[in-house]
């Protein structure tokens, strides 16, 4: 916290907001509420510089993002002063204050989303030096788009990897790589819609996932999940032939799907002749016992579409994903796959063959494993010590993330931006379902835990424990 004589600055060196952003948007809300009067000169560029120990071209940045917006004047020679805004003064003074709140974002201290992984948690150097074994191959496979199906050397490598660590059993015929679960569902897709029209889908659930099938055009039914998975009444109340499932943790519930629910949901897929998309979402960040087996070891009918991807194991920005088909579908993906270019790089899909056939993939596993396993403790240990019985914490054992029973008076919106309005950002379950609408008597929070560091879970967990309940 830095103190000026105008402004109270809060920057945060470690967010992952751009430094200039911040001191735009704490300007921005200083304006807006009339800390200064219209007409009033702005500090200097190099004194705000010189005490925030940045840059002038960062403070340059924000200040030019001001005037663009009309916030403020530059005068040559002079310096900045803030515009009239006096047409605002009805809109500002008279906004309910949580609707000034939304006008004003509060900068991310602490990002709770699932969207990232930690930062020490993949080693650079070493993918460089498979990326550079791969790039003095025969420099001909670089020229064109690569196999339709992926390059061989990978699928070889992902067939021996799923059969030895998720049961899964196939050849590397089987499998296709894309740059991306959303590919790899919209291939799928173009070859099932003929034969297929509607699909159900776990609520809440995989909602990137619901979105392909709709632009497809193919009916999304929500299922409702039971403590052991999936609805199988639902699912065979609504007739339904092709499912959406993550059984060994249901995203974004972690709930698994019991083996006895597998095996009836196997069973009820072989007389209606369909077909179950099995998702793997982060099955291998499993920190109490065992990684849970996959569906698709158990099945004997070709009645499994299993799909996953490396993307919280490695890098998102490693864009390769796989998908396993079924034997009955290989005909069809025979016809129909010259019509599709593949997605995923080919540097990327060598990096990685070889990345695995050296046993370093099942090292990274076991890094990302312990770096997360330590997360989780420490924030499943600061949940406990800061909110005690005033929340239940639900699917604690898989993944990257937790999934938060609030016990209060308000609804998940509400808390949702009490925590952005100190800094936090946390996501609610209603954004993973299908039905906007809450069914629950208390609002329900997703916490994801890879991106942020290990240092920020305590004063984070402290901060949400005083907006929520004081």
């Amino acid at each position: 916290m830095i103190i000026m004589a105008e402004i109270c600055w809060q920057i945060d060196f470690e967010a992952k907001q751009p430094i200039y952003l911040q001191i735009y948007e704490q300007l921005k809300r200083e304006i807006i509420q009339k800390s200064f009067s219209s007409g009033e000169k702005l500090p200097s560029i190099r004194r705000i510089a010189e005490q925030l120990s940045v840059s002038k071209t960062t403070v340059e940045n924000a200040f030019r993002q001001l005037e663009m917006e009309g916030y403020i004047d530059s005068k040559k020679k002079i310096g900045y002063f803030v515009a009239d805004l006096s047409h605002w003064a009805y809109q500002t003074e008279h906004m309910p204050p949580d609707m000034l709140k939304e006008k004003l974002p509060t900068v991310v201290q602490y990002d709770f989303s699932n969207d990232y992984i930690d930062g020490e948690s993949f080693d650079f150097a070493l993918w460089r030096k498979y990326t550079n074994q791969a790039l003095r191959e025969d420099h001909n496979r670089f020229f064109d788009y690569g196999e339709p199906q992926g390059a061989y050397e990978l699928r070889w490598e992902l067939a021996r990897y799923l059969h030895q660590s998720r049961g899964v059993n196939c050849s590397a015929e089987q499998i296709v790589v894309g740059a991306g679960t959303q590919v790899l569902l919209h291939m799928l897709c173009g070859l099932l819609k003929e034969d297929y029209h509607q699909i159900g889908f776990e609520e809440p659930g995989f909602a990137f996932g619901r979105y392909v099938f709709m632009d497809h055009h193919m009916k999304v039914v929500p299922i409702s999940l039971e403590e052991d998975g999936l609805s199988l009444k639902e699912l065979q109340d609504e007739g339904l032939k092709l499912v959406y499932i993550s059984p060994s943790n249901q995203f974004p519930t972690g709930r698994v799907m019991t083996i006895q629910k597998r095996m009836a949901l196997l069973a009820y897929m072989a007389e209606r002749q369909g077909l179950i998309i099995e998702d793997d979402y982060d099955s291998e960040l499993r920190y109490f016992g065992r990684p849970i087996p996959s569906l698709q070891g158990l099945d004997r009918e070709g009645l499994v579409i299993y799909v996953g991807s490396f993307s919280k194991i490695l890098l998102p920005a490693i864009r390769v994903s796989y998908m396993v088909l079924p034997p009955k579908l290989l005909p069809l993906l025979t016809e129909k796959i010259n019509f599709y270019n593949q997605t995923a790089s080919v540097i990327e899909q060598l990096t990685l063959a070889r990345f695995m056939a050296d046993s370093q993939l099942e090292k990274q596993i076991r890094r990302t494993r312990k770096i997360y396993a330590r997360k989780n403790q420490l924030l499943l240990e600061q949940l406990e010590k800061q909110m005690g019985e005033r929340i239940r914490i639900l699917g604690k054992e898989t993944g990257l993330h937790v999934l938060l029973e609030v016990f209060c008076d308000k609804d998940s919106e509400t808390i949702v931006k009490a925590a952005a309005s100190v800094g936090i950002k946390v996501t609610s379950l209603k954004a993973y379902r299908f039905n906007p609408l809450e069914n629950s008597r208390y609002p329900l929070v997703v916490m994801g835990y890879g991106g942020i560091k290990l240092e920020q879970i305590a004063p984070a967990v402290e901060k949400l424990a005083q907006v929520w309940f004081h």
